[in-house]
């Protein structure tokens, strides 16, 4: 494993960290669905969680750790303290998403097998796919929190659906499109496989349990297809973000 690096000085880091910061909560909190008030658990956002991923890549791993935590204390602080008590097991799911992606991205950026890497990535977001789509078109109804919700045939076969066309884009996005430029760190389907495991490791497995912690274990079902569900989103905008946001940094980044 060649572990990333960066030509970046610490001034330079402590700036980009702040900038990044600012964003981040601007993504989590302005431009994404939030706090909704049958699933408060539910975060989608339009880059969010990429900001923090692309943040330990450029700056390392205790930098994205800052970040992840920062951002998300930073974000209630700002839009939430009157409405919603602080929640320090959310905090901890962005933390360690800010101190992992680093060393996922950089043992999936030594990866040679081009092949290998993406039948691996198809066969598993297919199979949480269609486990999170039996799941939801056999059940009826599914708890939160206290009470029982009914599912509708129409909400159900949306669910399936819109997942379904989303696993497609990432597949293509992944498969077809190469970097124009060679000196890019990594190409769109290592990116899209580094960010799945990611996803998959820190937001959808961990996080769910910290959700479930916060919110109440009788939730946990939900929250986990939900967050399986958001994962199929955030991986698409997570490779889509990371493949352009590298292109302008590419000359920061020592070679091999």
């Amino acid at each position: 494993m060649h572990l990333i690096k960066t030509r970046l000085s610490v001034i330079q880091k402590i700036c980009l960290s702040g900038l990044i910061m600012a964003l981040v909560v601007i993504l989590q909190k302005v431009v994404a669905i939030n706090y909704l008030a049958f699933a408060p658990f539910l975060r989608v956002s339009l880059g969010g969680p990429a900001l923090i991923m692309f943040a330990s890549i450029l700056s390392g791993p205790v930098y994205g750790l800052f970040i992840g935590m920062g951002s998300d204390l930073l974000g209630y602080l700002v839009f939430d303290p009157r409405v919603y008590p602080p929640y320090l097991q959310i905090t901890a799911i962005y933390a360690l998403l800010g101190f992992v992606s680093y060393f996922i991205f950089s043992i999936v950026f030594s990866i040679k097998n081009r092949k290998a890497m993406a039948i691996t990535e198809i066969c598993f977001l297919a199979a949480i796919w269609a486990v999170v789509a039996i799941f939801t078109l056999t059940r009826n109804e599914i708890t939160l929190f206290s009470s029982t919700y009914e599912l509708s045939v129409l909400s159900k076969t949306l669910v399936c659906t819109v997942s379904g066309v989303i696993l497609l884009a990432i597949i293509l996005l992944s498969i077809l499109i190469k970097p124009k430029d060679d000196n890019v760190l990594a190409s769109p389907l290592h990116i899209c496989f580094a960010s799945f495991i990611c996803d998959f490791f820190v937001l959808v497995l961990f996080g769910s349990v910290m959700k479930a912690w916060a919110f109440g274990f009788a939730t946990f079902l939900a929250i986990i297809v939900s967050q399986s569900l958001v994962m199929f989103f955030n991986v698409f905008i997570d490779t889509f973000f990371i493949s352009a946001f590298q292109r302008f940094t590419k000359k920061f980044y020592v070679g091999d």
